[in-house]
């Protein structure tokens, strides 16, 4: 049920993240009348229950591996008492018994209907149309502050602010106007999937309210790095800023709706490549699931000069033309 080598391809991101959820799960297996299999199947989403099994899997693969480390060394130090041997024996058992309710509800499978996956393009409609700026408002005084204006003026992942995301600042660049400059590390990078890094730039004069904030936000500064520690808490903390905005809003605001606001401005005003490379995408396909052209703002709307990519973007199977990402300015017919 646990083999080793399944793990070995596992990223050490990955195992600490089973780790992490793993050992959430088991604490409140502990206070739950159906135990593991409860906490495991208590969602409607299958994705959620495999993830939920994954890390399970993984987190008592690895706390076996050190109670037997453990074990080994307390038996080559020295010979053990009745009540030492009596303590493991107990911790032996509760795995054991952990390890058959596991093995009972991965077998089962997630229970109950499946529910509907709320799409974060739906959770658009029906907000007022600067309600960017007005979700920045509501935090500039808030830790998260920059990394809400970054993620509105980029579309970035939240995974991809917890690596950091550098704004830079140059007066006289080649094209002779001011700049300002986001560069990203993608998040979801494989070997032919995702964009590795890119670059997307405003110019430095841009009027728009959410550079007037980020101009503000520099003071004067070259260059800024934007880091945050959790996504999960920056998601959490959008929901809580738009709840106490719009609290009659029937869907839920994350950081994730700042991704498809800043998709649906540039599918209204860029070029088709540009959007998927902005996005961090390296297939055209993938930028279908993100805004609409008809949610962008005409006074609203975000329209950066450049967008650049490390990869181009492989058109979708329906055999588009493939050609370079045009600067953003330029409109799609």
């Amino acid at each position: 049920m646990l083999p080793a080598d399944e793990f070995a391809s596992l990223s050490s991101k990955t195992r600490e993240d089973y780790r992490q959820l793993g050992r959430t799960l088991l604490q409140r297996a502990r206070y739950a009348e159906g135990g593991v299999a409860e906490v495991m199947t208590a969602t409607q989403r299958p994705t959620t229950f495999y993830k939920r099994v994954a890390a399970l899997r993984y987190c008592l693969y690895a706390d076996l591996v050190e109670q037997l480390k453990s074990l080994r060394s307390a038996l080559s130090a020295r010979p053990m008492d009745r009540l030492q041997v009596m303590a493991i024996h107990a911790q032996l058992q509760q795995q054991r018994t952990v390890l058959r309710e596991f093995q009972v509800a991965w077998q089962r499978g997630p229970a109950g209907e499946r529910r509907k996956r709320a799409s974060k393009r739906q959770a658009l409609r029906g907000l007022p149309a600067d309600w960017r700026e007005q979700l920045y408002q509501r935090a500039a005084k808030g830790k998260y502050a920059d990394a809400i204006l970054v993620a509105a003026l980029t579309g970035c992942r939240p995974e991809e602010l917890r690596h950091g995301v550098l704004i830079s600042w140059a007066d006289n660049p080649p094209s002779g106007m001011g700049e300002i400059g986001f560069e990203i590390d993608g998040a979801k990078v494989k070997a032919h999937q995702g964009q590795p890094q890119r670059l997307i730039i405003y110019r430095a004069d841009d009027p728009h309210p959410l550079l007037e904030a980020l101009r503000a936000r520099l003071a004067g500064r070259r260059e800024l790095l934007v880091c945050i520690d959790s996504p999960v808490n920056f998601t959490v903390e959008i929901r809580r800023l738009a709840r106490s905005l719009w609290p009659k809003h029937k869907h839920a605001i994350t950081a994730y709706c700042l991704r498809h606001q800043w998709a649906a401005d540039l599918k209204r005003h860029a070029a088709a490549d540009s959007v998927s490379q902005g996005l961090g995408h390296a297939s055209a396909k993938t930028r279908r699931h993100y805004g609409q052209a008809n949610q962008a703002s005409s006074r609203h709307a975000l329209l950066p000069i450049v967008i650049e990519a490390e990869r181009p973007v492989k058109p979708t199977a329906a055999k588009v033309p493939c050609y370079r990402a045009a600067s953003s300015t330029e409109s799609t017919p």
